[in-house]
This record gives structure tokens, sequence and C-alpha cells, in this order.
């Protein structure tokens, strides 16, 4: 059973750290400047939106690193998910 919580706890810090550059990502993006001009500002409406969509994906992996959490649980004291 060790390797598989090994793994199960591999599993859900690895979604944590992905989750972790994704909001770092999307930051950056909302970092970068545009310039006045209509090329520059839908550039910056470019990266807003996929700031927004990154931050999706981000939350998305959390919940992924949630799951693998409570399964890491459930296995650690002898049970089983069924699905």
């Amino acid at each position: 059973m060790t390797v598989i919580t090994d793994e199960l706890a591999l599993n859900r810090d690895g979604w944590r750290r992905r989750a972790n550059e994704l909001r770092s990502l999307a930051q950056t993006c909302r970092q970068v400047e545009g310039w006045d001009s209509p090329a520059g500002r839908m550039l910056s409406d470019r990266l807003l939106t996929c700031s927004d969509s990154i931050n999706t994906l981000a939350e998305r992996a959390d919940k992924l690193a949630e799951a693998y959490e409570l399964h890491l649980q459930v296995v650690s004291v002898g049970g089983r998910i069924q699905i």
C-alpha cells in the first residue's frame, strides 16, 4: 500500500505545483503592459482573457489535487473508492 500512497501523494503534489505555476502565469499575463494603439489595446484585452482562462485551469488543477488528497486519505485508512 505504500507504493499506492506514495503515488497518490506525488500526483497530489504535482497538481498543486501545476496550479501554482498556472496562477503565476496568469499573473504575468495581467502584468504585461500594452501600448496606446488599437493593436496594444487588443493585446491587453487578449492577455486579460488568457489570464482568466489560465485561472480557470488553475482552479481545476486545485480540484484535482484535492481529489488526490481525499483518495489518499481513504486509502491510508484502508478504504476503497468505487466509481
